[in-house]
């Protein structure tokens, strides 16, 4: 079965602002690029066309952890401080396409996919320390593949942000 279609107009819900992040004074950051292929719930009717991908990042857990360190860079520029925030998410997203039925032609799918990152960060960080993670999704690649299946890539920067540590104030 051949399941190559034709291009469509996709709009995208949910980029940010590449300028609302400080990437000078707060370098802990990384880029990952999430590929996924999405399948159409089977109670839901076949796609004729996607209309618009809406898409949020829920941060769903992170912690700092002891990892090796490295004398130096690597060949791709990369040094291990031995402190890496491991930080695990969810992608939201909600599909809205035009069904290929005559009754009822507007519908969505909602999806959650999961994806897991990492970023080093200096080596005398206190392990205690709380970081707030700013998510940042730039780009996303969307193609229909055949009636029930979707392609999508994600290119996602998180920036982690040290953030004063919750709590009681003195004195209380």
């Amino acid at each position: 079965m051949n399941c190559c279609i034709k291009d469509e107009i996709i709009d995208i819900v949910g980029l940010c602002d590449p300028t609302s992040l400080d990437l000078d004074e707060f370098p802990y950051w990384t880029q990952i690029s999430i590929p996924e292929t999405l399948i159409i719930p089977e109670m839901k009717p076949d796609i004729e066309q996607i209309n618009y991908v809406n898409v949020s990042v829920e941060i769903v857990r992170k912690k700092l952890i002891v990892t090796p360190t490295s004398v130096g860079e690597n060949v791709e520029g990369k040094m291990l401080t031995g402190n890496k925030l491991v930080i695990e998410g969810n992608l939201c997203q909600t599909v809205s396409y035009t069904a290929d039925v005559p009754k009822q032609s507007v519908h969505s799918a909602h999806f959650s996919i999961p994806f897991s990152a990492y970023i080093v960060v200096p080596q005398n960080e206190d392990l205690d320390i709380n970081y707030q993670i700013n998510p940042c999704v730039e780009d996303v690649f969307v193609k229909r593949v055949c009636k029930r299946q979707i392609f999508k890539n994600i290119t996602l920067l998180l920036q982690a942000v040290p953030a004063p540590v919750s709590g009681c104030p003195e004195g209380c």
